[in-house]
C-alpha cells in the first residue's frame, strides 16, 4: 500500500475514533499498525498522538521524541513538534514548549498553530504580555481590517506592574560561579544573571530552583541551601521591574563537570550558561543581577 494510501487510512482512524472507549480505540490502532507492519517512526508517532488525545500525555511525551528521532516524515515533522511541545506545557514543561516551537520557522505551513501554542507556553511560563503580542502579531495579519493597528498595539504593550518571586541557585567551583549571559541588544549591554525563573503559586522555593534548572539546563540539583531572601527593584527599557528573589548555594555534579571554556544553550531563551571568575566580577566585570549576589559568595 503506498504511502497516500495509509495516510487516509489513518484519517479515517481518526475520524471515527471514540475517545470516550480507551480500550476500543488502542485495539483499532494496534491492529491498524499491525496491518502495516513496520515498527518505525510514523508508529510511534501514531500511538503517541492517541495517549496524548486520551489525555495520557507523559506516555505520548516518549513516543513523539522517539518518533523525530527516528526520522519522521517532513509532512508530519511539524505537526509531532507542536503536539510534543503541547504535552510538555501540560506537564509543566513550559520552558521545553517554548524552546521546540520557537524553532518552528516561518517558512513552515503550520508556523501559525505553532505561534498559537507558543502563547499558551509563554502564558504558562508567567509572561502574559509577550503570549498576548504574540498571538496579536500572529492574528493581524488575517484581519479583513485594523491589521497595522493590531501589529502596532501588540509592539507596544508593556509588561505588567507586578511583584515576581523567583529562586536562582549559585553554583560555585574553583573560585567561580556558573552565571546565565544575555547578550547585548539595542536596549542594553551585556550583562549576567544567577540561574533560575519564577515561583509557581503554591510551590516552596526550594523546588522551584531545582525545577527550573532541570527545565532550562536539563540539570539535576543534588543539593539547594537557602542564602538569602533579597529584594530587587530595577529599570528596565520595558518598564519598571520589581522581584523577590529567594538565592541558594546549590551543587550539582552534571554542571559542576562543564568544562571552563564550555557553555550550555537556556532551552527557552538565545542566552547560555559558563563559568565566570568571582574576583574578576568583583573586580568591575559585567553587571551581575540580582544586585547584590556576589556578596553571598565565598
Amino acid at each position: 500500500m503506498t504511502t497516500d494510501a495509509w495516510d487516509a487510512r489513518f484519517d479515517d482512524f481518526w475520524d471515527g475514533v471514540d475517545l470516550d472507549d480507551p480500550t476500543g480505540a488502542r485495539a483499532r490502532l494496534e491492529a491498524l499498525l499491525a496491518e502495516r507492519g513496520i515498527g518505525d517512526a510514523r508508529a510511534s508517532y501514531e500511538r503517541g498522538s492517541l495517549h496524548d488525545s486520551l489525555g495520557e500525555e507523559d506516555a505520548a511525551i516518549p513516543l513523539y521524541r522517539a518518533a523525530l528521532a527516528d526520522g519522521l516524515s517532513d509532512d508530519l515533522r511539524t505537526q509531532a513538534t507542536i503536539q510534543l511541545a503541547s504535552s510538555l506545557r501540560n506537564v509543566g514543561d513550559a520552558s521545553g514548549a517554548i524552546a521546540l516551537l520557537r524553532a518552528v520557522p516561518a517558512s513552515d505551513p503550520l508556523h501559525d498553530a505553532a505561534q498559537a501554542f507558543l502563547a499558551l507556553a509563554l502564558h504558562c511560563d508567567e509572561k502574559p504580555t509577550e503570549a498576548l503580542a504574540l498571538a496579536l502579531r500572529t492574528l493581524a495579519p488575517h484581519l479583513p481590517r485594523y491589521r497595522r493597528a493590531v501589529d502596532a498595539y501588540a509592539g507596544e504593550l508593556v509588561k505588567l506592574d507586578r511583584v515576581r518571586v523567583i529562586a536562582v541557585g549559585l553554583l560555585v567551583r574553583d573560585g567561580s560561579v556558573l552565571l546565565e549571559s544575555y547578550p547585548a541588544n539595542a536596549r542594553h549591554g551585556e550583562f549576567l544573571r544567577a540561574p533560575g525563573g519564577g515561583i509557581s503559586f503554591g510551590e516552596p522555593a526550594a523546588v522551584a530552583v531545582r525545577r527550573e534548572f532541570a527545565e532550562e539546563l536539563d540539570a539535576t540539583i543534588d543539593d539547594a541551601r537557602l542564602l538569602a531572601v533579597t529584594e530587587n527593584i530595577f529599570d528596565t527599557s520595558s518598564g519598571r521591574g520589581h522581584e523577590i528573589v529567594h538565592v541558594f548555594a546549590v551543587a550539582s555534579a552534571g554542571l559542576a563537570a562543564l568544562p571552563a571554556d564550555e557553555r550550555i544553550a537556556v532551552r527557552d531563551s538565545h542566552t547560555t550558561v559558563g563559568w565566570y571568575e568571582i574576583a574578576a566580577l568583583r573586580a568591575g566585570g559585567l553587571p551581575v543581577y540580582p544586585v547584590g549576589i556576589l556578596d553571598l559568595l565565598p
